[in-house]
Formats: structure tokens, C-alpha cells, sequence
């Protein structure tokens, strides 16, 4: 299981309470299937992985959950939390960019073990474009904050091509 894989875990089981959380899957579990397919390859394998790590969340949290794992998330609340801060403010702004560029090199230095397939910008991109995220994002950071994450992650793909690979 990958770290990056226990820091969704984690602030998704921080963000939300656990039986909100199950009521969201219910809810939404086309998008919650897409996005399994998505990343697991099949409605299988994420059933195995989620049976797996539920039966043994104790331990691998504790195992798998380190400082060091907790000190990313919070940069990464705070890189996202100063991304949304002024959701007026032009997205081609060197701020904006130069906030981008951090969160981009954050997730790259602490997931070089994880092979995704296409860019981290794209899978990004992805990400915040389904209805749960983009659900989940906007209760934490406001109204439209994925949008313009999103808007965000586009703009710095479109002008920094060479970096995006």
C-alpha cells in the first residue's frame, strides 16, 4: 500500500465523520466505482484492497501513518488553503503559479515510488474534476475552490509543458 494511498485515507476519514462518509459512497457510488476503476483497474481489486485495509486499518495506520506522512499532509493542506485563499485572484499570476509549482513538487518528491501512468499535473486534474472531490474540496475551502484548483492546475499544465511529464 502506498503512502500516498494512507494520506487519502487519512484526510478523508479526518475531513468527514466515518458514517457521513459511507452515506457519501452510497450516494455517489457510480463516481466512487469511476474513479476505483480508475485507479485500481477494476471494481475487484479495489473491493479486495478496501476489504484488506479495513480488516487491518488499525495496524497499518500505524505502521504506514508516520510523522513524516503527517507533516506532508499538512503542507499540503497549507499549499491548498493558500492556493483558495482568493479565489478572485487570477489563476495566471505568478502567485498562484509559484503555489501550483510547490504543490506539484511536494506530491512529485514524496510519491516517486508510485507510477501513475500520465502526468501528476493530469491525475490532479482528474481528481478535482469528479462530483465527490470537487464536493469535498468546496466544503473545505469554499464554494468553487476545486473549480479553480482546477483552473489553477490547467493554466500551469498549458505554459509548462516541458515539466508536466
Amino acid at each position: 500500500m502506498s503512502e500516498r494511498y494512507v494520506v487519502i485515507t487519512y484526510r478523508l476519514i479526518n475531513s468527514i465523520k466515518i458514517d457521513m462518509f459511507i452515506q457519501k459512497i452510497k450516494d455517489d457510488e457510480a463516481e466512487v466505482a469511476k474513479l476505483a476503476i480508475q485507479q485500481f483497474g477494476s471494481i475487484e481489486k479495489y473491493t479486495e484492497a478496501m476489504k484488506h485495509n479495513l480488516e487491518h486499518f488499525s495496524e497499518l495506520m500505524e505502521t504506514q501513518l508516520t510523522e513524516e506522512v503527517k507533516e506532508i499532509g499538512k503542507q499540503s493542506d497549507i499549499l491548498y488553503g493558500r492556493l483558495t485563499a482568493d479565489l478572485s485572484e487570477d489563476v495566471s499570476s505568478p502567485k498562484i503559479q509559484s503555489i501550483v509549482h510547490e504543490l506539484l513538487q511536494l506530491i512529485q518528491e514524496n510519491s516517486a515510488s508510485v507510477s501513475l501512468g500520465k502526468p501528476y499535473i493530469n491525475v490532479l486534474i482528474d481528481t478535482y474534476s469528479s462530483d465527490y472531490i470537487k464536493s469535498m474540496t468546496d466544503n473545505k475551502y469554499g464554494a468553487r475552490a476545486s473549480d479553480y484548483i482546477i483552473k489553477a492546475f490547467h493554466y500551469y499544465s498549458e505554459n509548462n509543458a516541458s515539466e508536466n511529464n
